[in-house]
């Protein structure tokens, strides 16, 4: 396994597919969905090298423990758009105030689904050991 495989989100493949499929009039559903389909890639790429989830410390008791949690968001798509070049620094940051504004007005989280109703996800936070 390479250093820092256990952190990465976005693997050279997810890149490949994600500068195919980009494109400036995608709707923030479709870019939703694409990125749940990257989390589910990343999951198979992450088992097939046999890549172990990053360690996590229990903040209560110290456990340390592994929690493969991480989903690929929509605004970590908007970066690595950017990264390969695809948006302008000022695109960029057009896209990312619409995202947000997006977010605030269609009620959903970071990665595109309906938000609970306190605005948590209860699948996004690992659950403490004790």
């Amino acid at each position: 396994m390479a250093a820092g495989d256990a952190q990465r989100v976005w693997f050279p493949e997810m890149l490949d597919d994600l500068r195919d499929a980009w494109s400036a009039s995608m709707s923030w559903t479709e870019l939703a969905g694409f990125c749940q389909g990257m989390t589910d890639k990343r999951r198979a790429i992450r088992r097939g090298q046999g890549i172990q989830p990053p360690r996590t410390r229990c903040p209560r008791c110290g456990t340390v423990s592994r929690s493969d949690i991480a989903r690929v968001s929509v605004r970590s798509a908007l970066f690595a758009i950017r990264k390969l070049g695809l948006v302008t620094e000022a695109e960029l940051k057009d896209l990312d105030r619409s995202w947000k504004k997006h977010r605030g007005a269609a009620g959903v989280d970071a990665y595109g689904r309906p938000a609970d109703p306190d605005g948590s996800v209860s699948d996004e936070r690992p659950s403490l050991c004790c």
